[in-house]
């Protein structure tokens, strides 16, 4: 009777226990979901807000987590594209500038050049670093849907 009693209860359990992890890990695919549309719609500091929080508040939800984690990269790869958009255009006009005054041929009156060559090389210097945080992000996405399916083939 004890162990029938016993296995009732624990089945109990064991069934509230899923519901509730059903319910965590549909509202934090919920949370991932926002995240994603806002991404969609450029606003990548609310999109990165909605994962951090969802990492907060739902601790035990691995799949959305695992997503979560997609979905920042995502987020930070297309941060990295627009950055990289606007240096790209600063620097051909930057370049531009410099092309002029070394045509120029002004002896003694050198400083602007020299100015203008240090303002390009630290252009040069900051896209390749973002150009270099794209080539990362696309790595680490790539690999991390990877794991992510190999977790999901292993949990079927």
């Amino acid at each position: 009777m004890r162990k029938t009693l016993y296995t009732l209860l624990f089945t109990l359990a064991i069934c509230s226990c899923s519901d509730k992890e059903e319910k965590v890990e549909a509202d934090a695919g919920r949370m991932v979901e926002t995240a994603r549309n806002l991404m969609k719609g450029g606003d990548y500091a609310a999109a990165k807000d909605s994962i951090l929080v969802m990492r907060q508040l739902f601790p035990t939800a691995f799949e959305a987590r695992a997503t979560g984690i997609i979905v920042m990269d995502s987020i930070e790869l297309l941060a990295a594209q627009d950055t990289l958009a606007i240096v790209d255009s600063t620097l051909q006009s930057e370049q531009e500038i410099l092309k002029k005054l070394e045509a120029q041929k002004r002896r003694g009156h050198n400083a602007e050049y020299y100015r203008q060559r240090t303002d390009v090389f630290h252009l040069k210097q900051r896209f390749d670093e973002i150009e270099a945080k794209i080539k990362f992000y696309l790595r680490k996405i790539e690999i991390d849907i990877r794991e992510n399916e190999k977790l999901l083939k292993e949990q079927k």
